[in-house]
């Protein structure tokens, strides 16, 4: 019977410790299932705060990879502006050998990519074609030489009309009675006008525009290095519920004189 009571009174005691251990491994685990599920939690915060977040200045596609900004200035050799001043349409840049990047534009056309630079105003343009290296191989200079909104349907039609329409036939004459030829698939009868779409980005907001346009050229006959060519620009433009036909003259221009920065910014 001793021996008996001695047996119970072992097991009672020794039943607290089991239990204390239990419950503190129990306890242990529930603290680590917690913690981290508390992490995890922040986590997932974080990283949705972080994809809702608006940046600071919309994106323009493909300008991550370019060396252009809104806002930069490009030192500029002027002496290409100086030749062409007696023998285009093209009215140079404003300013003492510095430009000002009003919008930067990136130009979708047939699946190749243009960029272009908007002056202050945005009556004026460099447009570049960047290489592999994205480095530009190929600079053309553009300013406003008219613009015009047509009024009707039928005035529409002079300037688009499939048969007959001013943009996209053989020559182009301007308003002083000088005519250019059809640059972009030369011909004796019209063709429809490229479609082009452009994205431009101004300080905190991007714009969409369709374009339908169409190149064309003279022969300046100026000597060497003035401008050999003389270009007129010509492009119905739509955006924002809004239409009109713009006009630019332009010239080629080397890229070199445009001092770029040697990497993208």
């Amino acid at each position: 019977m001793a021996a008996r009571l001695q047996a119970l009174g072992e097991t009672a005691m020794a039943a607290p410790t089991s239990t204390v251990g239990s419950s503190g491994g129990s306890g242990f685990v529930w603290v680590v299932l917690f913690v981290a599920v508390v992490v995890f939690l922040l986590l997932w915060l974080a990283r949705r705060r972080s994809a809702l977040r608006p940046s600071a200045a919309p994106a323009l596609a493909g300008s991550a990879v370019t060396r252009f900004r809104v806002g930069q200035t490009i030192p500029l050799d002027p002496a290409p502006f100086l030749l062409a001043a007696s023998t285009t349409k093209v009215q140079p840049p404003t300013g003492d050998g510095m430009i000002s990047v009003e919008a930067v534009g990136l130009l979708e056309d047939a699946g190749m990519q243009l960029n272009r630079l908007y002056l202050p105003g945005r009556g004026a343009f460099f447009q570049l074609h960047l290489g592999a290296d994205g480095a530009p191989d190929e600079c053309r200079f553009f300013s406003r030489l008219d613009e015009v909104t047509p009024a009707s349907q039928a005035e529409w039609g002079e300037w688009l009309e499939p048969a007959q329409g001013m943009i996209g036939w053989p020559a182009f004459q301007t308003k002083d009675g000088q005519t250019y030829d059809r640059a972009w698939g030369p011909g004796q009868s019209r063709i429809p006008p490229r479609q082009q779409s452009e994205t431009i980005q101004t300080l905190g907001a991007v714009t969409r525009r369709q374009l339908q346009a169409m190149l064309y050229a003279r022969m300046t006959g100026a000597a060497p290095p003035a401008p050999g060519s003389e270009y007129v620009l010509v492009a119905a433009v739509e955006e924002g519920g809004q239409a009109w036909v713009e006009i630019h003259a332009g010239i080629d221009v080397n890229p070199a004189s445009l001092t770029l920065p040697p990497v993208p910014l």
